[in-house]
C-alpha cells in the first residue's frame, strides 16, 4: 500500500527530523519517481500538506485514513500510529479535554457510518468537527422524538461498547453544531415531543449527556 507507506514515511521524517530525502526512507519499497508522484497524488486529494521544498505535513484528513486503516488491520499501522493520529485529531478538533479512547471511538463510528468504504469526498468531509457529527446520526431522524437517541445510534452500528466510549464526544458535537436551548440549567440539543422539550444532548459544566 504506497499510500500507506508514505503517509507513514513522512509522519516518521517529521518526527525525527531526518535530514535525508522522504524517499529514501523507502528505499526497496517505491522508486524516487513513483514517491513523489504519489505524495503529488496525496496534495490533490488533501491527505498532505506541502509547507516547503521537501516538507510535508500529514491533513486531518491524512491522519484520519490512518487510522482507518488501523481499523482494517493493514500491515504496518500499527498503534503507536495510531495514537499519534489520535492525538493530531484531537488537537485540530479543539478537543483536548477527552480522552484518547473517546477520539477513537468517535472516529471508528465516522469509519462505520462509510460501511468501511471511505471515499476521498468522505474524508474530505469527515475532517470538519463538529459538522461530521451528521454522519454518525441515525438515518431515520423522525423517530428521534419518541426514543433514545443513545439507543439509536446502538441499533444501527451494533456496538454498544463504542458507542458508549463516544458519547461525550457525540455530545459535544451536537452541542458545537446545533443551536441549544436551557433545559434543567444545562445547555442543550433539545426538540419538541408533543408538548414537552425533549434533550437529546446535554452539557451540564463538564458533564456531557447523550439521552
Amino acid at each position: 500500500m504506497i499510500l500507506k507507506l508514505i503517509l507513514h514515511t513522512i509522519r516518521e521524517t517529521a518526527r525525527e527530523e531526518d535530514p535525508f530525502p522522504l524517499w529514501a526512507s523507502l528505499t526497496g519499497h517505491v522508486s524516487k519517481a513513483t514517491f513523489y508522484r504519489k505524495v503529488s497524488e496525496l496534495e490533490m486529494m488533501g491527505l498532505l500538506e506541502r509547507v516547503s521544498r521537501n516538507k510535508y505535513l500529514i491533513s486531518i484528513g491524512g491522519y484520519l485514513l490512518l487510522l482507518f486503516a488501523y481499523f482494517m488491520r493493514v500491515d504496518g499501522v500499527n498503534e503507536d500510529t495510531a495514537q499519534l493520529a489520535i492525538r493530531a485529531i484531537k488537537g485540530n478538533w479543539g478537543l483536548i479535554e477527552f480522552n484518547d479512547y473517546e477520539i477513537e471511538s468517535y472516529v471508528r463510528l465516522l469509519y462505520l457510518s462509510s460501511k468501511g468504504r471511505p471515499s476521498n469526498e468522505l474524508l474530505m468531509l469527515y475532517q470538519e468537527f463538529p459538522k461530521n457529527v451528521l454522519f454518525i446520526l441515525p438515518d431515520n431522524l423522525k423517530s428521534i422524538a419518541s426514543n433514545s437517541l443513545y439507543e439509536m445510534l446502538i441499533d444501527k452500528y451494533g456496538d454498544i461498547n463504542t458507542v458508549s466510549k463516544a458519547r461525550r464526544v457525540i455530545v459535544k458535537a451536537l452541542i458545537d453544531y446545533f443551536p441549544t436551548t436551557l433545559v434543567n440549567g444545562c445547555r442543550s440539543v433539545a426538540i419538541m415531543d408533543g408538548n414537552k422539550v425533549k434533550a437529546l444532548a446535554m452539557q451540564c459544566g463538564n458533564e456531557y449527556i447523550l439521552n
